[in-house]
């Protein structure tokens, strides 16, 4: 289910105010534009003082669209505090918050927790009503590990934090880069942005606090979507394109032959999920442009041994690889590139890179028909194994 719609809380014809924490360029490139542009006054907490001081001295800042000649976009009234120097005032402000969002990464979760926590106590003791805590972090069930931060804390009891507020899990997706532009610190970001959050664990499903989110009973659907897509069409080039010779991924896609094969692979992954979550075709398709837009970015250098990096990890069983490889072969759908893809992995050889020295030690200790079985699942004797053998030995060969 979708729900298009939006509705943030009114106070009397008071400011709706958020207090958003991190002021990095997630923060302010993403999740504060989305805050701005549904009328909200922010206030940051972020432990950067340097950031704070700007943000203070002007209640703006810049965003600059890339795709539109980097059109320049204002965020005012905007303002920072320190969760070090500050903390009464932190909470003071989640006290009268309409919506509290996060953008810090969730390995600092524990960071932000201890005041988190203070300012929701505070708020159920002063008689508030619940607020939305939506954390916008790249990981898989991200409200989940903030409020289980929180319960660490002892500050309050989990029923409390509940009582005082809701956490949704969410899914984000934008590019975001920093630069220096007028005299000031800004973000070029991309004009297309994904933001889905779980609506039934919201305060009140009927009452979206945030424009420009989409909201999902089935958020899932999203979470495959973006890493089954984006994360695998991105992986698929960075180990394919190495083994083309390539050591920047924009030389890959500076190739026009080089996208199409990137969107094919991209395909096979779009027709799984039309099958299994619905997605139309066009929503797909439009998705592939998305991703391969924001792959293509002008002006961006990203190395392949980067964005290839932790190969073992990849090549999990519901990783971005194996994960929609597995699952187009038991609905009976193309995955000839997945299964390619796959293959390219296990020749990903980065002295750097622990994860690819511990993986090519294996191929060269069990042989590559152990290996694909001991790093995907993927069972000898099935047709999925010896396509993937098969393209290891070509592609090794150089074919």
């Amino acid at each position: 289910m979708y729900l298009k719609m939006w509705s943030a809380k009114t106070d009397g014809g008071n400011k709706m105010k958020a207090v958003h924490f991190g002021a990095g360029k997630i923060g302010r490139g993403f999740i504060a534009d989305l805050l701005h542009d549904t009328g909200y006054e922010i206030v940051f907490v972020d432990v950067n003082e340097k950031v704070n001081e700007e943000l203070n001295k002007y209640h703006n800042y810049y965003l600059y669209v890339i795709e539109e000649d980097y059109r320049r976009k204002e965020i005012d009234k905007v303002s920072a505090l320190s969760p070090i120097t500050e903390e009464d005032k932190v909470v003071e402000a989640i006290v009268e918050a309409d919506v509290v969002t996060t953008a810090v990464l969730a390995d600092n979760f524990p960071k932000i927790a201890g005041t988190l926590a203070k300012g929701l106590k505070a708020r159920l003791e002063a008689g508030k009503e619940r607020v939305n805590v939506i954390p916008c972090e790249n990981a898989l069930f991200n409200g989940d590990l903030l409020l289980k931060e929180l319960v660490k804390t002892e500050i309050a009891s989990e029923d409390d934090f509940l009582k005082a507020a809701a956490f949704p899990n969410t899914a984000v997706d934008r590019m975001v880069f920093g630069t220096d532009k007028d005299g000031r610190d800004g973000i070029d970001i991309g004009k297309d942005h994904e933001l889905a959050v779980e609506v039934n664990k919201l305060v009140d499903p009927e009452k979206l606090p945030i424009a420009g989110a989409e909201y999902t009973d089935n958020l899932q659907k999203f979470l495959e979507r973006k890493l089954y897509t984006i994360n695998c069409g991105h992986a698929w080039s960075g180990y394919i394109g190495k083994l083309m010779g390539y050591e920047i991924i924009q030389d890959y896609f500076a190739v026009p032959e080089n996208i199409e094969m990137t969107r094919e692979v991209m395909r096979e992954v779009a027709a799984l999920m039309v099958a299994k979550h619905g997605f139309t075709e066009k929503e797909m398709e439009d998705y592939i442009t998305f991703a391969l837009n924001r792959f293509c970015t002008p002006g961006i250098k990203d190395t392949i041994t980067r964005i290839s990096r932790a190969p073992i990890r990849k090549l999990a069983p519901n990783d971005r690889l194996v994960g929609p490889a597995v699952q187009c072969e038991e609905r009976g759908l193309k995955n000839t590139l997945l299964l390619r893809g796959i293959a390219a992995t296990f020749l990903f050889d980065v002295k750097e890179d622990e994860q690819s020295v511990e993986m090519m030690q294996y191929v060269a200790d069990n042989g590559i028909e152990d290996a694909v079985t001991h790093f995907t699942g993927i069972e000898a004797g099935t047709r999925m194994f010896d396509e993937i053998v098969k393209d290891y030995n070509e592609l090794k060969e150089g074919k």
